[in-house]
């Protein structure tokens, strides 16, 4: 059994962040799995998707350690699953290895609103607290101009470029990585005023 579990909500002008519920698996297969205009931007999804993998997903999601493994928060609008949000323990990037990693997805129907910058906003703040940590990193495809549009409004800075393999696209994937500063870091962009609460379980 893991040490810790995630227990938090985090609430936004918009957005509530919880932790992931077993319920969540039918929305994520719906919004994310089975729809490869979103999963080719992610590597660890695979095409065709794989009956079953986003309860699996799930399940793990609930029962890892926030602090060790990765703390998966749903991003929800008015209780509705939207995305996701993830801030992965150091170690995930080799160019980081001291950073806790960002990481996001929000469903297509819900793109377009600045929901990924307002949830990604939260998750920083929480992942800078949690983790105590200097700095946070992420990474997005090199073409994937959305994404890193939001990292660089929340103050990310390029640091380098790598390679890593996606499963949908069945190759590697030039990968920019970057990083944010705790300095650097006013914990408002998008995200103002979240408030964090125990969650209830």
């Amino acid at each position: 059994m893991p040490e810790l579990r995630l227990n938090e909500r985090i609430a936004t002008r918009r957005l509530v962040l919880r932790p992931l519920e077993t319920a969540d698996a039918e929305a994520i297969d719906r919004l994310c799995s089975r729809d490869h205009d979103l999963v080719r931007w992610l590597t660890g999804m695979p095409w065709p998707p794989k009956d079953g993998a986003a309860a699996e997903f799930v399940a793990a999601a609930i029962d890892a350690d926030p602090l060790r493994g990765e703390a998966a928060f749903s991003v929800t609008l008015g209780g509705v699953l939207i995305g996701l949000v993830a801030v992965k323990a150091p170690g995930d990037l080799a160019d980081h290895p001291d950073c806790p990693s960002l990481g996001y997805w929000i469903g297509r129907p819900f793109q377009g609103f600045g929901y990924a910058g307002e949830a990604a906003a939260a998750a920083l703040g929480w992942g800078f607290a949690a983790h105590d940590c200097k700095a946070m990193a992420a990474r997005a495809f090199a073409d994937n101009a959305a994404s890193l549009k939001v990292l660089h409004r929340l103050g990310f800075r390029e640091t380098g470029r790598m390679m890593r393999a996606s499963l949908a696209l069945g190759r590697e994937v030039e990968n920019m990585v970057l990083r944010l500063e705790r300095e650097d870091w006013n914990g408002t962009a998008d995200g103002a005023g979240a408030r964090m609460e125990a969650a209830a379980v």
